[in-house]
């Protein structure tokens, strides 16, 4: 991939040049070249199925905690026997301090380790730092967990494996609202390059239309399904937590945001407070759950040091606190009495755990994303009012809890068909040429 093409890429420059009216060229010639991979990939299943044989789908994997949005994706379409289905594993790219994602610094987060019993291809060698082509193993379908093109090799961009397969997508988070920061999580130059779109509801799909049209011409198709992460959640209500102590406890589960630089994450100013308040009351348990990219980004905006990450790890590996990295938190979440948490992808699926949910809120900044899901949580604005709202809790007092089972209920809906089997019929009909 040429260096400008790479540039031209990075979500503020495509913003930033599209604004300009300098892209419409660029943009033409894009969707061009989107058409003729889309007439060769199609001739391609055509061909397959007029020799009987399989659909190829790849799962590119890296993050096994999100895993939970396509599990069920990739379970259904495996049991399938017009697919044939696979996982690569692949480490990401690493921010650096004063270079950002401008490097060649991969690491990983453990879905080689994880997805060993899938049989999955592992798509960096480490001691070569050599990628596995994708195009190697002939894929029609590709699906990634995440959207961000800034954070792959160039080989596993967008733009590169959309002239050979189509690129599907569903969120890695379950959406209730829509705000700025979904701008973020939906960069135009991926989706540009998308050929399907799993939409949550109708909102979501609406919001997306918006976004291609900013990309410019497109092929991609945004369907309705709803979202399959949700499925699941209720063969984990009888899940036992081992990283809980006591069975009598008040078990505190703590989930604060990843970065500072939105001025939504409450871990510096609460961490202090918060122990304190625990070790004050005889029988509490806390569980520090950090996002995965945390301490890396702590690290790099030099807000924590290593010296001091490592105190903090044996701080929360003594007595009565814990560290949870483990990447299934659904026992965590339905084992915990409550959860105190910033803004998160997260809360969709505490909130139909039925327990309560402290939501820390920062005067008024990226709170939208949880309007939908606020009559039931207990919005706090400092530590003072966390406290109070954990003591009232601790002494068994829940009086939004009809309001969550209330609002979890609709929220939910049914219409007769799962997400997943919406998602994979949808598959099967365009892979047999009926879309």
């Amino acid at each position: 991939m040429r260096l400008w093409e790479r540039l031209i890429r990075v979500p503020y420059v495509w913003e930033s040049l599209r604004k300009a009216g300098l892209l419409k060229g660029y943009q033409r010639r894009e969707y061009e070249r989107l058409e003729r991979a889309r007439t060769e990939i199609d001739a391609r299943l055509a061909r397959k199925r007029a020799a009987g044989e399989r659909v190829n789908v790849i799962f590119v994997c890296h993050r096994p905690s999100i895993w939970a949005s396509l599990k069920s994706v990739y379970e259904a379409l495996k049991a399938d026997p017009l697919f044939s289905v696979q996982i690569v594993a692949i480490p990401l790219r690493s921010p650096v301090k004063g270079r950002g994602y401008l490097n060649s610094v991969y690491t990983s987060e453990g879905a080689e380790e994880y997805f060993q019993s899938e049989g999955a291809i592992s798509g960096y060698d480490y001691e070569t730092k050599r990628w596995l082509d994708l195009r190697t193993l002939n894929p029609d379908y590709v699906f990634f967990q995440q959207p961000y093109n800034v954070a792959r090799p160039d080989a596993y961009m967008s733009l590169a494996v959309s002239d050979y397969a189509k690129i599907c997508y569903v969120t890695y988070y379950v959406m209730v609202d829509l705000d700025a920061r979904t701008e973020a999580c939906t960069p135009v130059d991926f989706f540009h390059d998308l050929s399907l779109y799993f939409s949550q509801n109708t909102a979501d799909a609406a919001f997306i239309q918006g976004r291609l049209e900013k990309g410019g011409p497109n092929l991609c198709r945004v369907e309705v399904t709803g979202h399959p992460r949700l499925e699941g959640l209720e063969k984990h209500r009888e899940d036992t937590c081992e990283l809980w102590k006591r069975a009598d406890s008040f078990k505190i589960l703590w989930m604060p945001r990843w970065t500072t630089h939105e001025g939504n994450c409450h871990f510096f100013s609460y961490r202090e407070p918060l122990t304190a308040w625990c070790r004050e009351h005889a029988g509490t348990e806390l569980m520090l759950r950090p996002h995965p990219q945390a301490f890396k980004e702590w690290r790099s905006t030099g807000e924590m040091t290593e010296e001091q990450e490592a105190k903090l790890r044996q701080e929360f590996a003594q007595g009565d606190f814990h560290l949870d990295e483990a990447e299934n938190f659904y026992p965590q979440l339905f084992t915990a009495d409550v959860l105190i948490t910033d803004p998160s992808s997260m809360i969709i699926d505490a909130y139909f755990t039925g327990k309560p949910i402290i939501y820390c809120a920062s005067n008024g900044v990226n709170d939208s994303v949880t309007e939908i899901l606020r009559p039931g949580m207990y919005w706090v604005n400092s530590w003072e009012e966390a406290r109070d709202t954990l003591e009232m809790i601790r002494r068994g007092e829940d009086p939004l809890r009809e309001i969550r089972a209330e609002c979890a209920w609709k929220y939910q809906g049914a219409d007769g068909q799962t997400p997943t089997r919406k998602i994979v019929d949808i598959l099967k009909r365009d892979a047999l040429g009926q879309a």
